[in-house]
């Protein structure tokens, strides 16, 4: 797949309702999707992917683990890095995220994308789910979609992440 039919995908796929809380600093966190897809030359009908994404406890990067990115800069480096250490070092806070796509299952229902998209907004509110998200999406898309929201989701956590972790000396 080339480069603009990706960014077209991402321009056409929508997070309808975002989940209601951050992703969780010190546990897992699961969070239930659901992606609807219109379905090419079928208008009046609809593709539903559901199932839970789930990331794990976000692993800490420290500047240790860090510096071994540097390699082959000559008898200094080591001076040179504690120094850039120092200075940099929030910069060299980091986090990994690993995310687990889990329990997928696919229909299609008879109705139009916005009908559905509605009807699940409706129906994961009414039952208080705090983590879950409504997406709409280009049917060919839908796993780029699904990566994209959980990447988004992981960039919109990662400040408090950091800070919490931060509080605990999780980066001394």
């Amino acid at each position: 797949m080339d480069r603009k039919t990706i960014e077209r995908y991402l321009r056409e796929t929508h997070v309808v309702r975002p989940p209601k809380h951050l992703l969780s600093t010190f546990g897992a966190t699961r969070i239930e999707y659901h992606l609807v897809s219109p379905l090419e030359g079928t208008p009046s009908k609809t593709r539903l992917r559901e199932g839970l994404v789930v990331s794990e406890r976000p692993k800490v990067l420290t500047p240790e683990a860090l510096r071994e990115r540097f390699e082959g800069f000559g008898d200094e480096a080591a001076a040179f890095r504690d120094y850039l250490d120092a200075r940099y070092a929030d910069l060299l806070r980091a986090l990994e995220y690993r995310f687990r796509n889990d329990g997928l299952r696919s229909t299609v229902v008879a109705s139009l994308p916005e009908e559905t998209s509605a009807r699940i907004v409706a129906d994961v509110d009414s039952r208080d789910v705090a983590q879950a998200a409504v997406i709409t999406t280009p049917d060919a898309a839908w796993s780029l979609a699904l990566m994209s929201f959980t990447l988004e989701e992981a960039k919109r956590s990662f400040p408090t992440n950091v800070q919490d972790l931060d509080r605990r000396g999780k980066f001394q």
